[in-house]
């Protein structure tokens, strides 16, 4: 007698069906959360003066670059903003690095202030390569004396230029392992962004991790994971126990800066 394959159900095929279901949810979920998350543009609060450029992407887009220059054999920093970080939120810390005497440099991301378009982590990173090489080519900057900065976000925009470029110090402000791991504990779900965990073995420079301990954002267990993620030991790591996630630098004050000064120029001792 011959069965009606119709009327034969297999329980296995309709399980896969949720599972998938869920995944496909999950991943739309957390896409969309990460995105609210990542990019927070604040409206624009300053005016363009001679200390900004504007370097033009290949698709036409004009970047919103800060340059002042300390001189020909001074350290440089590329500082690389957060999420919700502008040039003018940004500018008491670049101003801070400007008058111990480092060439500074950043740029605002695409739907920041003065730079037009929208954000993702993919122009995000080719902006960035963008900057970098203006920087060594236009602004003769030494990259064996250049130092990457990357605060939240931009400590993800940070880490994947040191994996691609060759500078001298990696510093890591306030960021995560990776965004889903981060806003979700969740690593099985696909399209995570910012996967600053597993590029840190890609790594060559010396690393300084600097962390909050009252970050409420960013737990400070992030910077944790990541001083193990970093291969060959060459790495330090810093925390301020009353410092959450937007104010690291003020709280830290002179702990904070003599730390980077020590990382960068001299003896590492201590942190």
């Amino acid at each position: 007698m011959r069965t009606d394959s119709r009327r034969t159900h297999n329980p296995f095929n309709a399980l896969m069906v949720l599972v998938i279901a869920g995944v496909v949810f999950f991943a739309i979920y957390a896409r969309q959360t990460a995105h609210e998350f990542l990019f927070r543009p604040p409206p624009v609060s300053y005016e363009r003066d001679s200390s900004f450029e504007y370097v033009v992407a290949d698709d036409g887009v004009e970047l919103n670059v800060f340059w002042e220059g300390a001189g020909k054999d001074a350290w440089t920093v590329l500082y690389l903003c957060g999420s919700e970080e502008d040039l003018s939120m940004a500018m008491p810390k670049l101003r801070n690095y400007q008058l111990k005497g480092y060439n500074v440099a950043s740029f605002e991301y695409r739907g920041y202030g003065f730079t037009e378009g929208a954000p993702n982590e993919s122009n995000l990173y080719v902006d960035a390569g963008l900057v970098y090489d203006y920087l060594l080519r236009d602004k003769g900057v030494s990259e064996s004396r250049l130092v990457l900065h990357g605060r939240s976000v931009g400590g993800g925009v940070a880490t994947e230029l040191a994996t691609s470029r060759d500078p001298a110090r990696l510093i890591l402000e306030s960021t995560f392992t990776s965004v889903y791991e981060n806003l979700l504990s969740l690593k099985w779900i696909p399209g995570d962004m910012f996967e600053n965990e597993n590029k840190a073995s890609k790594v060559g420079c010396p690393v300084l991790l600097i962390h909050g301990e009252d970050d409420g954002i960013v737990d400070a267990a992030n910077s944790i994971v990541l001083r193990e993620s970093f291969e060959g030991g060459n790495v330090s790591f810093l925390t301020f126990p009353e410092a959450g996630h937007r104010n690291v630098d003020r709280v830290g004050g002179l702990a904070y800066w003599t730390a980077i000064e020590q990382f960068v120029r001299g003896s590492k001792s201590g942190l």
